[in-house]
């Protein structure tokens, strides 16, 4: 057996051996074997994902971040005061604007820095060794599947079972966390966010950890992928208006969003430096200087206004919510996408047609989790062309909706689920 096989093999019964007695993890209710077993199917994910990205070019990416993260882990044994001050090169050469941009900047490369220096830790324990460092993050982002379970298994107290399978077997999200990438880490942000957020919704507490637990997963998110901390803020600004104003839920969503979508579009006439809808129009044109993938679609030309925006949004919309279409492409791994997103469609459609709101409630979670998903769609339809980078950024988000629709249908009222007596 290979040395790298075992010790993967050691890292697993460890971590199924760990895990589950953390407090954070005991907390959720779930004894035990569960918690070992969805850490196990967790980290045999992967295992299984890192083999399949090693084995095909479609995903060299994860390949070539493992090495750069080595460079950082060689940096580390050699200069360990070059590897934590090493940031200076891209600031001397861009400066410090740009704070929106994809590319060409000190932020836009921040992110990547970041990223290759997190594995260059991960390295200390894996030698950088590619099937470890899966085992290992995967182990990490687990707590995050841990963080919306107890949300939502709190929410929707009768729905349990069904709340355990979706929180750990969406399969894009488990395609795209398993790997250390910017995705599984702003995932965990996301879920340190949320779970803070409702434990402020339920107590009206938030307390030092709970604020210094929120920064830290806020600044996560800002230096990895800042657009999603400009859908994130928004929602949670929503989800506590509606908490601490005496008004109807619909009214305070509606002139929320009404006033944040005019402040997008006035902002640039304040300072041209936080001219939104320009920093949209270019990150859609930083997309479409890479090189064309296989699995590109065509977009219509983007202008940063009010008119521009509205005649764009029905293809945004197609693009984020029903691409890919199961005929396209003619490629396996769209094939199995689009499967995906069918089912999910499905699932709104039943959610529709035989849901019930009383379920729980219209929790004031559940405005923060639409309004942050919706505003993300938007954001991803209209910058992103390709499907892969398309369902790659729209798995991060799926819990946020699959959740209240999985729990809010009236199963008794859908013909095959129907029981007797």
């Amino acid at each position: 057996m290979r040395p790298e096989f075992l010790f993967t093999i050691l890292y697993t019964l460890l971590f199924i051996w760990l895990v589950p007695a953390i407090p954070f993890v005991k907390n959720s209710g779930l004894g035990n074997l569960k918690v070992r077993m969805c850490i196990l199917f967790k980290l045999m994910t992967g295992v299984a994902v890192a083999y399949y990205f090693a084995h095909t070019s479609m995903y060299s990416d994860y390949l070539g971040y493992n090495e750069d993260g080595r460079a950082q882990y060689e940096l580390l044994l050699a200069q360990p005061k070059l590897f934590f001050t090493d940031f200076n090169a891209d600031a001397d050469t861009y400066g410090y604007g740009g704070l929106l941009d994809a590319s060409y900047s000190f932020w836009g490369y921040l992110r990547f820095n970041l990223l290759f220096k997190f594995i260059g830790l991960m390295d200390l324990l894996t030698r950088g060794n590619f099937y470890l460092n899966c085992v290992l993050f995967s182990s990490f982002v687990f707590f995050a599947h841990i963080a919306f379970y107890r949300i939502y298994a709190d929410i929707y107290q009768q729905h349990q079972l069904k709340l355990l399978l979706l929180c750990f077997l969406i399969p894009s999200l488990l395609v795209y966390t398993a790997c250390p990438h910017k995705d599984g880490l702003v995932f965990m942000a996301m879920g340190a966010v949320s779970f803070v957020f409702y434990r402020y919704l339920k107590t009206g507490k938030l307390g030092i950890k709970g604020w210094v637990l929120s920064l830290l997963a806020l600044s996560c998110i800002f230096l990895l992928r800042n657009y999603v901390l400009l859908a994130l803020l928004p929602a949670l600004l929503t989800a506590w208006l509606c908490k601490v104003m005496p008004l109807s839920k619909t009214l305070v969503v509606a002139g929320s969003y009404l006033l944040y979508a005019s402040l997008f579009f006035l902002f640039g006439f304040v300072s041209p430096s936080a001219n939104l809808p320009e920093a949209v129009v270019k990150r859609k044109a930083d997309f479409a200087l890479q090189a064309v993938g296989a699995t590109d679609l065509p977009m219509r030309e983007l202008r940063p206004g009010v008119t521009g925006f509205i005649s764009n949004l029905p293809q945004a919309l197609n693009h984020s919510l029903l691409r890919p279409y199961i005929w396209e492409f003619g490629n396996k791994a769209v094939w199995l996408t689009a499967i995906e997103l069918m089912a999910y469609q499905v699932l709104f459609l039943a959610f529709i047609l035989f849901g019930n709101l009383k379920t729980g409630g219209v929790h004031v979670f559940n405005i923060y989790g639409w309004a942050f998903f919706l505003t993300m769609m938007l954001i991803i339809g209209y910058t992103i062309p390709n499907v892969g980078a398309i369902v790659r950024y729209r798995s991060l988000v799926w819990i946020f909706v699959l959740c209240p629709m999985l729990a809010g249908i009236n199963w008794q009222r859908l013909p095959f689920w129907r029981t007797e007596g």
